[in-house]
């Protein structure tokens, strides 16, 4: 039995090695698939993230609407207005892509801005009402390609570990194994010729 670096040259642990390697070489397969469907999630949300300047454009002209309605009602009739809108609710649920969990916003009340007296205040408040939505959303999506992004890079290190280091020194152990075997059936085999020559020789 030959030993180097601490790694026996036996048919069992050769076994073992070849085994370890199918069983490493799957997880490698598996991780590849997860991360081509982590890839997949965050470019379908990164088409979302785009509308985030439109967003912006509707959320500005929103804060100019409330402007004229600070000019024709000031601070104190807005500020009316505001504390008698009952406040949206939103609520915060998990949900798991491949086994990552990212954050999902739902609304579960909407602001009651049906009884506001004044119709400017009623326009402001319509405004900011439909932009509710589409700000949780890209919140949400921002929120969860974070989220993936960072699960993404961790199975990226996983996969690079695997291929540039736990795959080929398992290999270089197989082949390492292999050929001290080889080399040892080879010797076993001389051994034995040279015996059956000697009592050759003495019959």
């Amino acid at each position: 039995m030959s030993v180097a670096g601490g790694v026996a040259a036996t048919k069992g642990l050769l076994l073992r090695y070849r085994e370890q390697l199918q069983f490493v070489q799957k997880g490698r397969e598996v991780l590849k698939m997860k991360r081509e469907r982590l890839a997949m999630e965050v470019n379908a949300l990164l088409t979302e993230v785009r509308a985030r300047d439109e967003l912006e454009k509707e959320v500005m002209a929103g804060y100019d609407a409330l402007k004229e309605a600070f000019c024709e009602l000031g601070y104190g009739g807005v500020r009316s207005i505001a504390l008698g809108v009952e406040q949206a609710k939103v609520e915060g649920h998990p949900y798991s892509v491949v086994g990552v969990p990212v954050p999902t916003l739902q609304i579960e009340r909407t602001p009651t801005i049906a009884d506001i007296p004044s119709a400017i205040g009623y326009e402001v408040s319509q405004r900011f009402a439909s932009l509710l939505p589409k700000i949780i959303r890209l919140s949400q999506s921002e929120a969860q390609i974070e989220k993936l992004v960072q699960e993404l890079k961790a199975t990226n290190r996983k996969v690079s570990a695997l291929e540039q280091i736990v795959i080929p020194s398992t290999v270089s152990t197989i082949q390492y194994i292999e050929t001290r075997l080889y080399e040892e059936t080879l010797e076993e085999f001389i051994r034995t010729k040279h015996v059956r020559g000697t009592m050759k020789e003495r019959e």
